[in-house]
């Protein structure tokens, strides 16, 4: 690529970067400083950018806390890399002289080019018809700037291709330095995320609780799988550690074995039914590559292998159910331990002479890695697996999978009114607004909007019509940092142009999705009325907020609106300390829009996604985008058999994990999740990434 381009790309980038950061909520924040930090290092090495990109992605994640969820931190790191790395072109590496950069196989790059195509034509028909820009296009799923939201995901991929291909080098060895170490970072740190969640709320060894843990990922504000998503994809990249030789191994599998855990502990209290398959058929992906390695009786090693987990599986839970944790470990002690001495003496018997003393023998550490890691997966899973939450979960399948069958069938009737949509799609993020519009149910989705009237703004709720399930009410939320056994004034305006409506107010230890220990405001109900109406509320906040600043708790308030056909409007909410005074709220006044509010549909998630991503990518992109998108799959994943079966055992690690990704997207929407599409579609990239072509050399 001629350097002309690049530093055009480079300064639109910069000049996006400091637009957004004109307006982007940055108070209280340490956004800035990583920033610089990020800009800093990859000035300094551009290529740490494949290393510290799949880091900072899915964990920096601040739309809780700022409101913005169209321009996000992801977007902001986005605009850093490519400004710099397009900018020093040349220092990421090879494109000319003797050695080559990576390259696409033709058949990849064809797909790729059709999916752009699809793209293009997705953007456009998702905006139409392209309203001017008002206080509800940028935080509001039902605005046609969904579009952008959504399609954001694909155009940065793309932007990523050329550094992508640079830095893997002409030997890919980029990708094994720099993408993998980076992207099992970044599940380090959502698997940290997801443990500590599951401390602060039921609680680490509680499994009968119906708490579904989010982590980082804040569009799981309205359900979704995007922690799912993340872990599928991510997991199975565990295996480079075991299978690999290039990632220097043998430190790199004893580090991996506590991530092991962690991922595997995480991966099961999702309780994603989905997700289990997806590790499941990535298991069995890696255990068929072992096999090409087992030597001449691959199906007695593999029984043997069966045989033994099964065994202790099954001792291990029958000691579990009868003695606990107690019993557990006892069991997974002693069978390390006759392992290891089982191990040692084999080997040292084999490696001697007929007739010799038997010498001493260095450990094994291949299979002292697996047997660990056997150990650590049956550890895990038992005490999750025997839950009462996990057996609920499984019996209810069948009445789920019915249910996502009729939401199936209704996301194809609202394509029947667009003739073009069967070829082109409806458009990029347009499933939430044709949702509200065209249900066949006739549901009525919960919502909200900014209003301007008299150069004064407000927030509307609208309150929701659902026949299925509970909590269906839209929360907005703003984070507070509250003291404990703290006495605070509520405050707020409101005014009531339709039915009898009720205003919850509270104040809540939340995450996310499901609030706890919440301290209420008396119900009111608010009559028909043209005037505003002023509330006011002493509430304590009890036990909120107590504990370290280290392990607080998050705090938000929540404003929700219950009632038939029930529309209010809300302005001038305040929350002070009765005693000092001190103002908690930011933007209480809506007067900056969504800045500082989030909101957050808690269990009836249907009207916000599609819930399979064959039928997401037709919905949006048509038969010309699935088409696409299926050729790239096939394509890459045909390409990765082949290596596989050759015996490349890295080919079979990419395999396993492009497998549980799309397992997963059996059942959920997975690419109307900006971060997760891109990182899905940088790895389906990098798998198919072969060796660059070098120039003169010898035969």
């Amino acid at each position: 690529m001629r350097a002309w381009p690049c530093h055009v790309v480079s300064m639109l980038a910069g000049a996006g970067l400091v637009a957004t950061l004109t307006d982007f909520p940055l108070e209280r924040s340490w956004l800035g400083l990583i920033l610089l930090g990020y800009g800093a290092a990859l000035c300094w090495r551009p290529r740490l950018w494949l290393l510290l990109l799949p880091a900072l992605l899915p964990t920096l994640d601040l739309a809780p806390v700022t409101g913005w969820f169209f321009i996000d931190e992801s977007d902001l790191l986005l605009m850093v890399t490519v400004m710099v790395c397009y900018a020093s072109t040349p220092r990421l590496g090879p494109a000319g002289g003797r050695e080559q950069a990576a390259r696409l196989p033709a058949g990849v790059m064809f797909w790729l080019c059709l999916l752009a195509l699809g793209w293009a034509i997705g953007i456009w028909r998702g905006g139409r018809p392209w309203p001017p820009p008002d206080v509800n296009g940028f935080n509001n799923y039902l605005s046609p700037y969904n579009a952008l939201r959504v399609g954001k995901a694909w155009g940065w991929a793309m932007l990523l291709w050329m550094p992508l291909r640079r830095t893997a080098g002409a030997q890919l060895e980029g990708l094994f330095r720099y993408l993998v170490p980076g992207m099992l970072a970044g599940l380090a740190l959502v698997t940290l995320a997801d443990v500590r969640e599951r401390a602060w709320f039921p609680g680490l060894t509680n499994f009968a609780s119906d708490y579904r843990t989010t982590a980082p990922f804040s569009a799981m504000h309205t359900g979704g799988a995007a922690l799912d998503g993340y872990l599928a994809l991510c997991a199975p990249l565990l295996a480079f550690a075991f299978m690999s030789e290039r990632l220097g191994v043998g430190r790199a599998r004893w580090l991996s074995l506590p991530l092991l855990a962690g991922t595997v502990y995480v991966s099961l209290t999702t309780f994603s039914r989905g997700l289990y398959l997806a590790l499941a058929l990535a298991l069995l992906i890696l255990l068929a590559a072992q096999l090409r390695r087992a030597g001449p009786r691959p199906t007695l090693v593999l029984g043997t292998a069966v045989a033994a987990v099964g065994a202790l599986a099954y001792v291990c839970q029958r000691a579990f159910l009868s003695y606990g944790y107690r019993g557990l470990g006892t069991t997974l002690a002693a069978a390390a331990g006759g392992a290891l001495l089982h191990s040692y003496a084999t080997l040292a018997r084999a490696r001697a002479p007929a007739g010799a003393p038997v010498p001493p023998a260095t450990w094994p550490s291949v299979q002292l890695g697996h047997l660990f890691a056997g150990l650590l997966l049956i550890g895990v899973s038992v005490p999750i697996c025997n839950s009462y939450y996990v057996m609920e979960r499984f019996s209810s399948s069948v009445g789920d999978l019915r249910l996502r069958a009729v939401h199936w069938r209704h996301t194809l009737l609202m394509m029947e009114a667009d003739p073009v949509a069967p070829w082109l799609g409806m458009g990029l993020g347009t499933f939430p607004a044709t949702y509200y519009w065209h249900n066949p149910g006739r549901e009525q989705p919960p919502s909200y909007r900014y209003i301007d009237e008299h150069n004064n703004r407000y927030l509307q709720l609208s309150a929701s019509a659902f026949t299925h399930g509970y909590g269906e009410r839209l929360r907005m939320l703003q984070r507070v940092d509250v003291r404990p056994q703290t006495p605070y004034l509520v405050e707020l305006d409101v005014r009531n142009p339709g039915p009898p409506a009720y205003l919850h107010i509270n104040l809540c230890a939340r995450l996310l999705l499901y609030p706890e220990r919440c301290t209420a405001t008396p119900l009111p109900m608010l009559a028909h009325g043209d005037t505003w109406r002023h509330l006011r509320f002493l509430v304590n906040s009890t036990l909120l907020g107590q504990g370290p600043p280290y392990w607080r708790v998050p705090v938000q308030l929540e404003l929700s609106l219950e009632g038939q056909d029930a529309r209010l409007e809300v302005d001038n909410v305040s929350v002070r300390d009765a005693i000092t005074e001190h103002e908690l709220l930011r933007n209480g006044a809506f007067t900056d829009g969504n800045d500082y509010w989030f909101f957050s549909s808690d269990r009836y998630h249907l009207p916000w996604h599609i819930k399979n991503i064959a039928l997401n990518l037709y919905f949006e992109l048509g038969a010309l985008g699935l088409t696409a998108y299926a050729g790239l799959l096939l394509t890459v994943v045909t390409g990765l058999l082949r290596r596989m079966l050759m015996g490349e055992r890295e080919a079979a690690v990419w395999l396993a994990s492009l497998a549980a990704f799309h397992a997963v997207g059996l059942f959920d929407s997975l690419l109307d999740v900006p971060r997760i599409a891109l990182l899905s579609m940088l790895l389906l990239c990098a798998a198919a990434l072969r060796p660059g072509r070098t120039k003169g050399a010898s035969a």
